[in-house]
């Protein structure tokens, strides 16, 4: 059902501002939801979910290509952002019961799906294989931060979900990596254009809407689980613009210009990651001497 970019002219412009005031709109209802109705999104959540059972099962061919996709949703979906807000609909006492089990969840969560990132398929270009390094190195420096901690990296005080092991330099390490990632061709929806943004957006939006009381970078995984999940389900279930398309066109570059533009700041990025790596294992060795 997604519109793909024209391939002769390129990107059809009034397609791609109907995208992106798609993903505006609902990643801001689905974060007030978050926030404010939480059983309302849960339920919202499960009967999605249920729908898109139903249909994958009633879907007369299942290639590797659908069935990839609809796994992505379920895993994102119900056991993602549901996970996040059943969770958070849970009574204070239940929530306490059963931190240590949600924490270690989230963990294994969290470090999977970056761990899979690394096999991404690279589109034959050259920033596509050296992403699997930045995801490695990016992978390598998250769990140093998680162990800072002792791996007891979330909470869910005033009921909203943190995460205290991506600190700020982590976030933008990982934008420049997903912004380069995203270039590729896999990534053929406009959907994902404003992933990074509105992953942004949303981190401040919640750490204002939670009066400040954490640090900004707590609030980056629960923004990002939004987001992702949100532009997800809308790339697999695309609302269609209500007009002909007819340009204006935007002309793409071709995968070595994007390589010439982009490699570089896929090296700033892993110099900064193995930096940090190094001078984080440095502290370490200092404290326990």
């Amino acid at each position: 059902m997604n519109h793909k970019p024209h391939l002769e002219f390129g990107v059809d412009l009034s397609l791609l501002l109907w995208n992106q005031s798609i993903v505006i709109l609902f990643v801001s209802l689905v974060c007030i939801l978050a926030v404010y109705h939480k059983k309302l999104l849960l339920f919202i959540i499960s009967t999605l979910s249920i729908f898109a059972g139903i249909h994958f099962y009633l879907q007369s061919k299942h290639d590797s290509v659908s069935i990839m996709g609809f796994t992505k949703m379920i895993l994102l979906l119900p056991f993602g952002l549901g996970a996040v807000i059943g969770y958070l609909c849970l009574p204070e006492p239940k929530q306490q019961k059963f931190l240590p089990w949600f924490n270690r969840y989230i963990n294994f969560a969290v470090l999977a799906n970056i761990f899979v990132m690394t096999f991404s398929p690279d589109g034959g270009t050259y920033r596509g294989f050296i992403s699997r390094f930045v995801c490695f190195f990016l992978l390598l420096w998250l769990l140093q931060e998680m162990a800072k901690v002792r791996f007891q990296t979330t909470d869910t005080k005033q009921n909203i979900f943190t995460f205290n092991s991506s600190p700020l330099s982590w976030i933008y390490c990982h934008a420049g990596y997903r912004i380069v990632l995203l270039s590729l061709p896999t990534f053929v929806s406009s959907h994902y254009l404003l992933l990074e943004p509105m992953s942004i957006l949303v981190m401040v939006s919640l750490y204002h809407l939670n009066k400040k009381q954490n640090p900004i970078s707590y609030y980056f995984g629960f923004a990002d689980t939004i987001v992702v999940t949100t532009l997800t389900v809308l790339m697999r279930y695309s609302l269609l613009p209500p007009f002909h398309l007819k340009g204006p066109y935007l002309t793409n570059l071709s995968e070595k210009q994007w390589d010439m533009l982009l490699v570089p700041i896929q090296l700033i990025v892993i110099g900064f990651v193995l930096r940090t790596i190094y001078k984080n294992r440095y502290q370490s060795n200092d404290i326990h001497t």
